[in-house]
């Protein structure tokens, strides 16, 4: 006689578990599947003018070679974090799919150029950049900017205008004393801990060099050379220590005008006048907004990226953008 198989009960309860395991994977896939669809509308695309063409990409792309290209990619994490949020509602405000009017360059939204817009670097240029720190960096930035997709600044509801620079010098300026247009989330806040590169900076002239540069810019200023220490003076700072106005001469002018003319690195600056002209500056930057290397200072003592944004603009929220 033939024995009749009867299976194992236990081993059919694996398959059970088996099969139910697979089953869940799969709507469990799905649902992420779902889910991150979802969030590519977070990430539209986006115009960007770069040498001299006009070049579509999607803007999380856009903005991992805004981070990498704006902040050192050695910085802590909330601080990277807190700059793509701050590049990304950048970036919003000139869209025009959100209502932006652009950049004005080749019709696009926005270019790579820092003095206009953002600075931005083509992720395969930052890695190659990075050397053996390349796939480190990268995650990191990759990071930054994912775990945090879709998010921006608003005030009242509103993208905010996020600008930021380098460092301010141990105070941030109100958006008024450098722009002339006061906005109630870009005022000067407290930023320790910015000490970091080109937070120090000198440039020295000769007395010649200093009254030639001034005086064909400003000709009523009529500086002499030989009495530039009577003639050179400063007669105001912003609560920042920014330099509101100076005495050149007989003109008087901003802080700001002079940081342009010479291209010093702030308008925080001390002149010091004796056998050559010595400007010392303090700080990177216009001052306005979040500071780059405040961000990494806090970072460093445990500040979340949300608390580093809401520290230096001021009542703001940050939110997935619709």
């Amino acid at each position: 006689m033939k024995r009749r198989f009867s299976p194992n009960p236990y081993i059919l309860l694996l398959f059970l578990v088996f099969f139910l395991c697979l089953l869940i994977a799969g709507i469990r896939g799905c649902a992420i599947s779902r889910k991150q669809r979802a969030q590519n509308i977070t990430s539209p695309d986006i115009a960007v003018f770069s040498d001299g063409e006009v070049v579509v990409m999607p803007l999380n792309k856009y903005l991992i070679g805004v981070v990498g290209g704006e902040m050192p990619a050695s910085f802590p994490l909330e601080a990277l974090k807190a700059q793509a949020v701050a590049a990304r509602t950048y970036a919003l405000r000139r869209m025009a799919a959100y209502g932006g009017e652009g950049c004005g360059k080749g019709g696009a939204d926005i270019c790579t150029d820092s003095a206009c817009c953002q600075a931005y670097t083509p992720p395969e240029e930052l890695e190659d950049s990075f050397g053996k720190n390349s796939r480190r960096y990268m995650d990191k930035l990759t990071e930054a900017v994912y775990s945090t997709d879709g998010e921006v600044i608003l005030y009242d509801g509103s993208p905010i205008e996020a600008l930021y620079h380098s460092s301010a010098g141990g105070r941030t300026e109100d958006a008024q004393n450098v722009f002339s247009s006061a906005l109630p989330y870009l005022v000067g806040v407290e930023s320790p801990g910015e000490e970091g590169s080109k937070y120090h900076g000198e440039q020295e002239y000769t007395p010649k060099e200093f009254a030639a540069a001034i005086n064909k810019k400003w000709p009523d200023a009529n500086l002499n050379r030989k009495k530039l220490q009577s003639q050179v003076k400063i007669l105001s700072r912003y609560d920042s220590g920014q330099v509101e106005s100076l005495k050149l001469g007989n003109v008087t002018v901003s802080g700001k005008e002079l940081r342009k003319l010479l291209g010093l690195n702030s308008a925080n600056f001390t002149i010091d006048i004796s056998d050559t002209v010595l400007i010392r500056t303090t700080g990177y930057g216009h001052g306005v907004g979040m500071s780059q290397y405040g961000a990494r200072a806090m970072a460093l003592e445990g500040a979340t990226y949300l608390e580093i944004l809401t520290h230096y603009y001021t009542g703001v929220d940050v939110e997935k953008m619709e």
